[in-house]
């Protein structure tokens, strides 16, 4: 990843990639599995990514082998204290395809698009919306858009819900720490690990700011 193009937005890009890395990190069965790593320094820079493509390809069945629903809202405050960047995401899947649909509750302070190449039935001004793909499809995202201000500070906050009933919610610093992440127990098979790549690929708008993206 370009240091020029690790806006705010990246730092959901990263938990990606973290949990590729599983719950091994924590040592002894009768542990709370859990997951820390760096956030980026601070301050992250105000910037702009231009128009950019990438392909990525879902796995080739869902690696959970049973039908799953992830629901619940990620959200970025700056320095203030306000929410700059807000959104409602639902991600479910079955043994054929996934879905993804999002709304943009609040943006301000950055503008970004993401789009899809097929599968979607809908746009609104910050892409494509209402998305389906069957397992093993490959697919294009185009992005681009800006952070309009330097963050020095902030909090990113993730709370979500699994199959409407095992709660997933953690709150870290946006720059400048280490955040801890602790994985419900119900779901720290090793089997989540690629969902949760991605599925914080699919709900990130706009982390495409960054040219990173699950493949």
């Amino acid at each position: 990843m370009r240091k020029t193009n690790l806006t705010l937005i990246g730092v959901l890009a990263v938990l990606a990639f973290v949990f590729t890395l599983g719950a091994s990190q924590v040592k002894g069965e009768d542990k709370p599995k859990t997951l820390t790593f760096a956030m980026p320094a601070c301050p992250i820079k105000a910037t702009t990514v231009p128009p950019t493509k990438i392909g990525f390809m879902l796995p080739t069945k869902n690696p959970l082998r049973v039908p799953f629903s992830v629901v619940g809202t990620v959200q970025v405050a700056d320095q203030s204290g306000g929410v700059i960047f807000k959104t409602s995401n639902t991600v479910a899947a079955d043994l054929t395809q996934v879905a993804f649909s999002r709304t943009v509750n609040t943006i301000q302070h950055l503008t970004g698009s993401l789009t899809f190449d097929r599968g979607c039935r809908s746009t609104d001004p910050y892409g494509s919306n209402t998305c389906a793909w069957t397992w093993g499809e490959s697919i294009t995202a185009g992005f681009g858009g800006a952070l309009q201000e330097d963050i020095t500070s902030g909090k990113l906050v993730v709370d979500l819900k699994i199959d409407n009933t095992i709660p997933f919610a953690f709150s870290c610093p946006v720059c400048g720490a280490t955040c801890t992440i602790t994985i419900p127990e119900q779901v720290d098979d090793g089997n989540w690990n690629e969902m949760w790549v991605l599925m914080f690929g699919l709900i990130r708008f706009p982390l495409a700011l960054t040219n990173v993206f699950p493949h």
